[in-house]
């Protein structure tokens, strides 16, 4: 029986690592860096996902709302302190290691496409899968908007060679089902991460899933 997908393209936070602690860290080192309030761990769930960005434009006070000078400076501080601390809690899920390996043993070719600045995404791949699983890791780049903008998704897909009907993108967000679903590829929604089923549901997944392993069973 042949495979109903050539390519899987992930998201990495909230997805493949879980970089919740960290990102919420950095986040309110800024705050208390500026006088600001502090949020939750969890309150950064809904924070993160749409790129380094919006993420400040969501801790800074309301006061400070478009205010270019004060963004800047906390972008600084926030992306100067992220690399100093992005691996002290960060790890892949349960399961995802496993899963990675047995897609690549179906043989798929796999790729990461997330809206961390790739500056930090590509170490972080590397530093908790190596440098074999996958074909391709694409952060953030000035040169194009963030997901769920297509330019970025058909970029990738045209450095892998990948047909977007044989392409499965997963994510943990409705993000990520904008993502896929701009640029013609079925979505996955996992669980596991930071947003959850109601979300996933409510935002149009082809498929949700609460296991890493359910993801082999899909593919094949």
């Amino acid at each position: 029986m042949s495979r109903r997908f050539d390519h899987v393209v992930f998201d990495l936070d909230g997805t493949l690592l879980n970089t919740l602690e960290d990102l919420a860290l950095a986040g309110n080192h800024v705050c208390r860096a500026n006088g600001w309030p502090e949020f939750s761990i969890d309150a950064y769930r809904f924070k993160v996902g749409n790129g380094i960005f919006k993420l400040i434009e969501r801790i800074v006070p309301a006061e400070f709302a478009g205010d270019a000078v004060v963004c800047e400076r906390a972008l600084e501080q926030f992306r100067t302190y992220y690399a100093q601390h992005k691996e002290d809690h960060t790890a892949p899920y349960c399961g995802v290691t496993d899963m990675l390996d047995g897609l690549l043993g179906c043989g798929l070719t796999l790729a990461v496409l997330t809206n961390k600045d790739h500056a930090a995404a590509a170490p972080l791949v590397e530093r908790y899968f190596g440098e074999g699983r996958f074909a391709y890791v694409q952060g953030h780049v000035d040169p194009f908007p963030p997901k769920p903008d297509a330019g970025i998704t058909k970029r990738l897909l045209e450095e892998l060679g990948a047909d977007p009907a044989r392409t499965l993108y997963v994510g943990d967000s409705s993000v990520d089902v904008a993502t896929g679903h701009n640029a013609d590829l079925p979505v996955v929604g996992v669980t596991w991460g930071f947003r959850g089923r109601t979300e996933l549901a409510a935002s149009g997944a082809d498929w949700i899933i609460d296991h890493p392993e359910e993801l082999l069973q899909l593919v094949k």
